[in-house]
């Protein structure tokens, strides 16, 4: 066979496994998580739990939106960095540019319930100006995230562009040097804002709920527990569909390796970051900063505390030491997964004793309700976009396949 008739034949492949995704799987899955959710969250509104339900409605929703910026960000780093090992992760991880439009309409409904939530609201915090009130919170927090999907849109638009040319004509496209600039351009733009609008939003919807608690620290280590879930969540969605899409051998050991090795690596620069805010705030030993981590060490949470350190980095840390375990699909999701786990639970932790008026940790229904109907919503704005664009790149699958032949 002649090397152009198996690079057709390749192409070929290619584009029919982008067109493979199984979304009215997913969809369906989704839907019936949300659907759930939605019962679950109504019930505790109607039951006298609505703080509860509320405050479990913040938590899922400042766990699910970093990560899908997070995923967005992935993709745009592989352009920036000119990485061509990602080409069959990239998608996966553009795909959850769908639920940030979603988190719009979720902020909207988060402004309903935030007299449950945001404490400033019934006392006043007069030393910061207007910075923690109504007429310029929500507006200013609704302007990040609408200014951050709109980025991320154009972005990822503009790297499905050739790709859908492709599928509808046959032939090969390829990036030219100015709609290279452009992409480019829009992948610096997008991890730009995203550094900046998450700081903001880590320092808005998390660190305001804690009366007088600052560290400057917070915002970057807010991101940085969303990008290793959005790693672990892009792998796992990888590794979940590929045998379905027919690109299960394509999707080779040494590119789920180097993808281990980001996870393994964000591992330890998520706990970098919790210590080095830890130990500041330890050695400077100021009340209105050290109460928060104390609070949270000590008594009725320490349980919690202690989970979210084994579950974010011990666990992972030790299993994913070999470089086998992170070759092998089973351990490297198993892992994230444990991972992805003690994030939300961070994001637990650091909201839920700031609002709850000192009452101990209760993780139950309502909990694990509200973080099924946030799942099953990102599952649904998956699947609309997988239904609707190729979820395999040929151009950027042909570049990683090349990539390992030479």
């Amino acid at each position: 066979m002649s090397t152009a008739t198996a690079s057709a034949g390749a192409r070929t492949d290619l584009a029919q496994a982008a067109r493979r995704f199984p979304a009215r799987r997913v969809a369906m899955v989704g839907g019936i998580a949300a659907a759930m959710g939605a019962v679950v969250f109504i019930w505790g509104l109607v039951s006298g739990q609505a703080d509860r339900a509320w405050w479990s409605y913040h938590v899922s929703f400042v766990f699910t939106i970093v990560i899908a910026q997070a995923m967005v960000v992935f993709a745009a780093v592989q352009k920036i960095v000119k990485g061509k090992w990602a080409g069959f992760f990239v998608r996966f991880a553009e795909a959850a540019v769908g639920y940030q439009f979603v988190a719009i309409a979720m902020f909207v409904v988060l402004f309903i319930g935030r007299e449950h939530i945001f404490s400033w609201l019934h006392e006043p915090r007069t030393d910061l100006g207007g910075w923690l009130t109504s007429r310029w919170f929500f507006p200013r927090n609704a302007l990040i995230l609408i200014g951050l999907a709109w980025l991320s849109w154009r972005f990822v638009r503009r790297d499905l562009a050739p790709d859908e040319q492709e599928l509808a004509d046959g032939k090969p496209a390829h990036l030219d040097d100015e709609a290279q600039r452009l992409l480019m351009r829009d992948a610096v733009f997008v991890l730009i804002a995203s550094m900046f609008g998450y700081t903001m939003l880590g320092y808005d919807l998390v660190m305001s709920l804690a009366h007088k608690w600052i560290s400057n620290l917070y915002g970057a280590f807010y991101f940085i527990g969303g990008w290793l879930a959005g790693l672990t969540l892009t792998g796992a969605f990888t590794l979940a569909f590929r045998g379905t899409m027919g690109i299960k051998d394509l999707v080779s050991p040494k590119q789920i390796h180097d993808l281990g090795k980001l996870v393994f690596g964000f591992t330890v620069f998520w706990t970098y970051l919790m210590w080095s805010q830890f130990l500041v705030i330890w050695y400077g030993n100021l009340p209105e900063e050290t109460w928060f981590d104390f609070y949270r060490l000590y008594g009725a949470w320490k349980p919690i505390g202690v989970a979210v350190f084994l579950l974010v980095f011990l666990a992972p840390f030790v299993g994913l030491l070999g470089a086998w375990t992170m070759k092998f699909p089973p351990t490297l999701v198993g892992f994230g997964m444990v991972s992805l786990t003690g994030v939300w639970l961070e994001r637990y932790l650091e909201i839920v004793p700031s609002i709850n008026r000192g009452a101990g940790p209760a993780i139950g229904l309502l909990e694990v309700g509200l973080l099924a109907l946030f799942g099953g919503l990102f599952a649904l704005a998956y699947a609309w976009f997988g239904a609707r664009y190729p979820m395999v790149s040929p151009r950027l699958a042909r570049e990683t396949i090349e990539r390992e032949h030479h």
